[in-house]
């Protein structure tokens, strides 16, 4: 029973439930293991010693790839921050207010942090460096978008392998472009819709989001982000999706 509805009715023009907060995980799962890795490194010719300068090198290109990309889209260098305590989301919407843009790539963030990796050890009884998992620090990637068709959304990726990523998406900054794109007004304060011209208008859009085909959708973002990774990795890779996060909410 609603229990809210029962004891405001009167008072409530409308309901919205769907979607709030959603983040995915992509990995590339052949990578994710060290024997995985191993294999990896052995059919492109690489050797355990020199799998510092591989790595190294991989994720100077994904960083270049990164920063032609800003600059083409924002006129702007990559955002360093200093700690991986400063708040990502806070300093885009920063970059938004200064930069006005409305729609399209906001900016891009790079901040180094925990991660899971590899790291070539040299193993006495084998005599030869052998690849060892590890929990490490490396240069991740923000880019932050105001999305033609999502809103507000951000992309992390991690610069060096596994090359994780992480795609954040909100289904209130979603709903918000379906609802322009329809002509439907709206009273939107940070991600709560205020009051709405067509309430069930706005909760077929939301029941709509259900029907996505997400790996089409999430795929769809790796040229922009990772366009190098065909080269860098091979054709014959491809990340692997899990939904990590899903906020389900009720507006009233």
């Amino acid at each position: 029973m609603d229990t809210l509805s029962t004891k405001y009715g009167s008072k409530i023009k409308g309901i919205l439930e769907g979607f709030d907060r959603i983040v995915f995980k992509g990995m590339l799962r052949p990578l994710c293991y060290t024997a995985g890795m191993q294999i990896f490194l052995s059919r492109n010719k690489i050797l355990n010693k020199d799998y510092k300068e591989w790595i190294s090198a991989k994720s100077a290109a994904i960083v270049a790839d990164a920063e032609e990309y800003t600059k083409s889209q924002c006129k702007t260098d990559i955002h360093y921050l200093p700690s991986c305590h400063i708040r990502k989301e806070a300093a885009a919407h920063d970059e938004q207010n200064k930069s006005g843009v409305q729609s399209g790539l906001i900016g891009t963030f790079s901040c180094v942090e925990s991660c899971n990796t590899f790291k070539a050890v040299f193993d006495r009884e084998a005599g030869f460096p052998q690849l060892r998992p590890e929990v490490s620090r490396c240069k991740h990637l923000y880019f932050y978008y105001d999305h033609e068709d999502f809103g507000f959304m951000s992309i992390r990726l991690q610069t060096w392998a596994p090359y994780e990523i992480q795609i954040a998406l909100n289904g209130r900054q979603w709903l918000k472009r379906l609802l322009e794109k329809s002509g439907s007004q709206y009273i939107l304060e940070g991600n709560k819709f205020l009051d709405l011209e067509d309430y069930e208008l706005a909760q077929q859009l939301l029941d709509g989001q259900l029907d996505t085909r997400w790996v089409d959708v999430l795929s769809s973002f790796l040229p922009k982000v990772f366009p190098s990774m065909p080269t860098l990795l091979g054709e014959d890779l491809s990340y692997t999706w899990t939904l990590w996060q899903s906020e389900w909410a009720r507006d009233y």
